[in-house]
């Protein structure tokens, strides 16, 4: 029994029709993101002898983006333009989205049963549902990575991609902990538009938090609650320094709610027809 669970776990038959079904909107994703580092990599010459009169008046307005008062330089301008706000936030959003819609869509569907029909547990279907969206951002993640490179070859810019490659290293314990919250949110809440939105709200409080903690000191300790307060992009990009602590902490976030997940999915009632 135990030789016959093992070959049916290592199949992992979940995972790879999880990744099937969503090849589309990875590909589309990953040609998204890869526009948008050729735009925001791209335009910097155009904006490169204003930005250093400007630069103040964004950090004014929004000192809530860690590294600001560098944009007028390459690394600091892709860094705000890019990496704060459409890496972390919005595909973080993105991703969080369709991890908390993964098995809330299998329970509304009714095709719950369909999976819980297989010789596998239901902790093996959290765990495969997880594995399944892994491609998804590894390929955003690298081919954006690729073209920032190419287009900081191409406009003659300066850019430590040694940084640049750990960075999207980094990027890696922060989405894996944004699929493991969705996935939680995802067994919890059986409507998968529901459980979407609620993932969202998560991850947007999150970034609230983080950004009133790095405005007025007195509320310093608010963006411990937050997964941003654990990953920085500008501080790799620019230094090559790694919040190691950080790295754990993530981890830590995303072996609690995977855990979390099964446990409460092996246990809750499910209705199936």
């Amino acid at each position: 029994m135990k030789i016959d669970s093992l070959n049916q776990f290592f199949r992992l038959k979940i995972a790879i029709q999880t990744m099937k079904d969503n090849w589309k909107i990875s590909l589309i994703l990953t040609l998204l993101y890869m526009g948008m580092a050729v735009m925001y990599a791209g335009m910097y010459p155009a904006f490169k002898e204003i930005m250093a009169d400007i630069a103040p008046g964004f950090m004014e307005t929004m000192g809530f983006i860690p590294g600001i008062e560098d944009m007028a330089s390459y690394v600091g301008f892709l860094n705000a333009e890019m990496y704060q706000m459409f890496w972390m936030l919005i595909l973080g959003i993105i991703i969080g989205f369709i991890a908390a819609s993964m098995i809330s869509k299998e329970i509304e569907g009714k095709t719950i049963d369909i999976l819980m029909s297989n010789p596998i547990s239901r902790k093996q279907i959290v765990i495969e549902k997880y594995l399944g969206l892994i491609p998804m951002f590894l390929l955003i993640n690298f081919a954006t990575m690729f073209t920032i490179m190419g287009i900081t070859v191409a406009i003659n810019e300066e850019l430590n991609f040694s940084y640049l490659f750990i960075t999207h290293i980094v990027s890696i314990p922060y989405f894996l902990a944004v699929i493991g919250i969705g996935l939680l949110i995802s067994v919890i809440i059986d409507e998968k538009m529901k459980a979407s939105i609620v993932m969202i709200a998560v991850l947007v409080g999150m970034f609230v938090f983080r950004s009133i903690s790095l405005m007025i000191p007195d509320y310093e300790n608010l963006g411990l609650v937050s997964i941003n307060n654990y990953f920085n992009p500008y501080e790799i990009l620019k230094y090559g320094e790694v919040d190691t602590i950080g790295i754990v902490v993530l981890i830590l976030i995303t072996i609690f709610s995977l855990i979390a997940a099964m446990i409460y999915f092996e246990h809750r009632d499910i209705a199936v027809t």
